[in-house]
């Protein structure tokens, strides 16, 4: 008899892992019912998982850190970090006037890629300046979360003080483009597919890709509670067995029009399937599922995440790194000659 493992994700391009266990018999051919959980933020995923709400997590890779320390305003819950669903995926999209005027302000720049365009970016922020206008606005998904620390690294890169010359919000990922086309928000970091979502609605460019600002970080992991891990050994070796599979399985690409018809579909993302297409295939913001080991959850990148963590505030010099949170060791264990 199948058991059932509740699993939360968010409507994101990177969610395809766990997705892809459930709807393609990878999770049931190791005897479990993985039974999936929408929501549509980082802080109602982040409850459910502290409170046991639901038993595991497709999860911002620095959230469980924070959450694990009691950084994430709720109390602090011991994390473990079995598994990484992946690499890339993000992007930093900007409105068409605020990349008009940094195409204007300093078209050579605007043909560097990726950091590059930030320098363009400062120039409108200096004119502004003088001329008085009120601070652009740009928003991530999440305080702790790589796209905050990728905003950061981009807004440093071409000389801007995050903390000073622009204003850092908020906001859900599938309310990123509406916000940017109301005008709400002048540019963004977030998953795919909601940067082509705007570039594809004609509201938004893409001036920044995660590979251009921190390739080798991971983007998801699984995030499970201790003690649920402890309590579910054996199941959670065969989640890690089942999600690695449709990991490999995402990546193939004679896959990549199936998964993007199931990632398409009304009770994942919701989204014409041409805009999950183009996002799939975009260089430089398509997710990497499996190739090059992005499967496992690294500790140097844990670490990475720390003092970027550190460096954004939110990690004060005296708390000590979480090094038990990140478990290598138990992702070996899924495909050790004892476990297959």
């Amino acid at each position: 008899m199948a058991i059932t493992v509740k699993l939360g994700f968010v409507p994101l391009i990177d969610c395809a892992i766990p997705l892809v266990a459930a709807d393609m018999g990878f999770a049931a051919a190791e005897g479990i019912d993985l039974a999936l959980e929408r929501e549509s933020s980082w802080a109602s995923l982040r409850d459910k998982l502290a409170f046991g709400l639901i038993d595991a997590a497709h999860i911002l890779a620095p959230l469980p850190l924070a959450m694990h320390l009691g950084l994430a305003g709720i109390p602090p819950v011991a994390m473990a970090v079995p598994m990484a669903l992946g690499r890339g995926g993000n992007g930093i999209t900007v409105s068409t006037d605020l990349y008009g005027r940094m195409q204007a302000a300093d078209p050579a720049a605007m043909e560097r890629p990726g950091l590059g365009t930030a320098i363009a970016l400062k120039k409108v922020i200096l004119a502004d300046r003088a001329a008085g206008r009120p601070l652009l606005s740009f928003a991530s998904v999440f305080p702790f979360s790589c796209h905050h620390y990728e905003l950061r690294r981009w807004l440093l890169a071409g000389g801007i003080d995050p903390s000073t010359e622009v204003n850092l919000g908020i906001i859900a990922p599938p309310r990123m483009a509406e916000s940017l086309g109301a005008g709400w928000i002048d540019g963004y970091c977030v998953g795919e597919p909601w940067n082509s979502r705007a570039v594809m609605r004609g509201t938004g460019k893409l001036v920044a890709t995660k590979q251009d600002i921190w390739p080798d970080s991971h983007e998801k992991v699984l995030g499970l509670r201790q003690r649920w891990l402890a309590d579910n050994h054996d199941l959670t070796l065969s989640l890690i067995r089942a999600l690695t599979r449709a990991a490999l399985w995402a990546d193939a690409a004679e896959n990549r029009q199936a998964l993007a018809a199931l990632l398409a579909e009304p009770r994942h993302l919701g989204l014409p399937v041409e805009i999950i297409a183009a996002a799939l295939a975009q260089p430089g913001t398509a997710p990497l599922f499996h190739r090059d080991g992005a499967t496992l959850p690294r500790p140097n990148i844990a670490r990475e995440i720390m003092r970027e963590m550190m460096a954004a505030g939110q990690w004060p010099p005296q708390i000590p790194a979480a090094d038990d949170v990140w478990r290598p060791d138990i992702h070996h264990a899924a495909f050790s000659h004892s476990h297959r």
